[in-house]
């Protein structure tokens, strides 16, 4: 076992529920190391601790649980935050209602996108909620999407489970290069979303 990481040993320490909750806070939108959570429960499935479609299941439910959360929240607090502090965003309220018109149209679609391509997920899911989109729209394509999304990470983490096991990695430890690449990388991925957000709202919503 990699002892350096704490995610990795959350998931292999407490099963199923840390699994839930963690992919609970992914689900509202937040970014983080989903993909530690996975190889986790890939290793746990590998060695017989846990089952792959309990893993798909477990997963999707705390996926699409967050979805609900972010999507209550941003409808509740989301419109008020953004038109009060909106302008440190770059978004007005010709962008709100730019956005009220296109998730009344195209709005399950893009929350389904979303959570398949990856990056737009954010933006698409605290966007659903500060629009108030039908929440029966938005639960069912979420629900859809994360069930296709969890199933192909816990696959693809299964699969790399296995061979890692075959050849002894999980008993090594990293380099602090490695830690520091790491928050440089999620850094980067925080920007490209932000960026990504604000070239949709001007090609889209103006």
């Amino acid at each position: 076992m990699d002892n350096s990481s704490i995610f990795f040993r959350i998931i292999v320490d407490y099963g199923y529920l840390a699994l839930f909750i963690a992919l609970i806070i992914e689900g509202t939108g937040m970014p983080g190391p989903v993909e530690l959570f996975f190889l986790a429960a890939g290793y746990l499935i590998s060695k017989g601790q846990m089952n792959f479609t309990s893993v798909i299941l477990v997963a999707a439910a705390g996926n699409v649980t967050g979805n609900a959360i972010a999507y209550m929240i941003g409808a509740k607090k989301g419109r008020a935050f953004v038109e009060r502090y909106g302008k440190y965003l770059k978004i007005s309220v010709k962008d709100l209602e730019g956005m009220d018109k296109w998730f009344s149209k195209y709005g399950g679609l893009t929350v389904f996108l979303g959570r398949i391509i990856g990056l737009p997920r954010t933006p698409a899911i605290w966007a659903s909620g500060i629009s108030k989109m039908n929440f029966k729209v938005y639960f069912i394509y979420s629900a859809l999407a994360d069930l296709i999304w969890s199933a192909f990470w816990t696959s693809v983490a299964y699969l790399a489970a296995y061979q890692m096991l075959k050849i002894n990695l999980f008993g090594k430890e990293y380099p602090i290069w490695y830690y520091f690449a790491t928050t440089i990388a999620f850094m980067l991925f925080l920007y490209i979303i932000w960026r990504l957000f604000l070239w949709m709202k001007e090609r889209y919503l103006t």
